[in-house]
């Protein structure tokens, strides 16, 4: 026998047309359902209008038949099924996962076991607890089995104390119009390919060749970064950089200097051998004392911590240039070499000083614009 709905009221009627015209989806189908059968639809042709299940169609009939429209209206969900945890195990749990776990455990980390195990001990209402019930408790808390991060430190002990002189030397010079801070730093190249990412299929790895007994040609590139200008300074070491090549860079870069009209550089290097040898700094002072007689620029060093590359900004320039330009190539002499690199160092610098510019832009306060008077 098929299902029709009963006679439908004046009141049911118009609140099933405001249901029509509402964005409720699931009362508009509802009525809907209600408005077809009142027209003699059938529920398998109901259904399949609406993209309903006929079983579905038939239960809404049948629940407005028996309680009318309060029997449709939708019911808000309960949320779901309350938690089987209070809040306080969620905070012991959290507290747990953040310590170390005990000696009997056998363990440097937590494991969800353990975590319930530990968990358990502490509550009497809790007998047994399962690791899945303990993974879940942590995830409403953002905390996740993550492998940790290296993070490099400095081993010298004055390390604040040279950082410090670093940031003052930073504030002097570039509020100084005729001063200017320069990062100095070298790195070696080498003309065979370096270990390197690219797009490849998983059948056809990408492969390095790696050098054993034949000589491999390199070469290291002096560099100097203008901390005002963002400009660089290169020079290539005809060999080993040493005290010698140190001292004909820095009188080059002096030179360049005096020429553009500076008072005084502050030079910030890391404490490598030729930077602090007796021959370097024996250089330096009599640089000083000669440049007080002829009026050139003069040169105040600073030196960074020992091992802390991150405060060396030519550090990332360096390694860009490695991975990023020279990659899988193989140059076929040093000056290929060589000329590669310095294109992309200028370009990678030109950039930084870019996104530099732009930020100092934005963070330029905006002068107030004065008011029109109309007469």
């Amino acid at each position: 026998m098929a299902i029709r709905v009963r006679s439908i009221t004046a009141e049911e009627s118009e609140t099933l047309d405001l249901w029509q015209r509402g964005d409720d989806i699931v009362r508009y189908r509802r009525a809907r359902v209600l408005r077809l059968s009142e027209t003699d639809w059938r529920c398998p042709a109901i259904a399949e209008v609406l993209a309903l299940h006929a079983e579905t169609v038939r239960g809404v009939i049948k629940a407005f038949n028996e309680g009318g429209i309060e029997a449709i209206t939708p019911q808000p969900r309960s949320g779901g099924r309350p938690p089987g945890y209070t809040q306080d195990v969620g905070d012991v749990a959290e507290d747990l996962a953040r310590q170390e776990p005990p000696d009997e455990e056998g363990r440097a980390t937590w494991t969800l076991h353990g975590l319930a195990k530990a968990i358990a001990a502490r509550f009497e209402h809790i007998d047994t607890m399962s690791h899945e019930a303990v993974r879940r408790l942590l995830k409403l808390r953002d905390i996740a089995y993550y492998r940790a991060k290296q993070w490099l430190t400095s081993p010298d002990p004055h390390y604040e104390r040279r950082k410090r002189r670093r940031d003052r030397l930073l504030v002097m010079a570039r509020a100084a119009p005729d001063g200017t801070a320069f990062w100095l730093d070298q790195s070696w190249f080498s003309r065979w390919p370096y270990r390197f990412r690219a797009w490849a299929a998983k059948d056809a790895r990408l492969r390095v060749a790696q050098r054993w007994s034949e000589k491999v040609d390199t070469t290291a590139l002096y560099a100097a970064l203008d901390d005002e200008s963002q400009e660089a300074f290169l020079r290539w070491s005809t060999g080993q950089p040493d005290s010698e090549e140190t001292v004909q860079f820095l009188e080059a870069l002096m030179v360049h200097c005096t020429q553009n009209g500076l008072r005084f550089i502050v030079l910030i290097w890391d404490k490598a051998s030729w930077h602090t040898s007796k021959r370097t700094h024996g250089w330096i002072r009599a640089y000083n004392r000669r440049a007080r007689k002829e009026a050139r620029t003069r040169l105040i060093v600073c030196q960074l911590p020992t091992r802390s590359p991150w405060l060396m900004p030519l550090e990332p320039v360096f390694g860009w240039t490695k991975h990023q330009v020279l990659g899988g190539r193989l140059f076929q002499t040093v000056a290929q070499l060589q000329a590669a690199v310095e294109r992309y160092f200028h370009q990678r610098v030109a950039q930084a000083k870019e996104r530099r510019d732009r930020v100092c832009v934005r963070a330029q306060p905006v002068p107030a614009q004065k008011s029109l008077s109309v007469l």
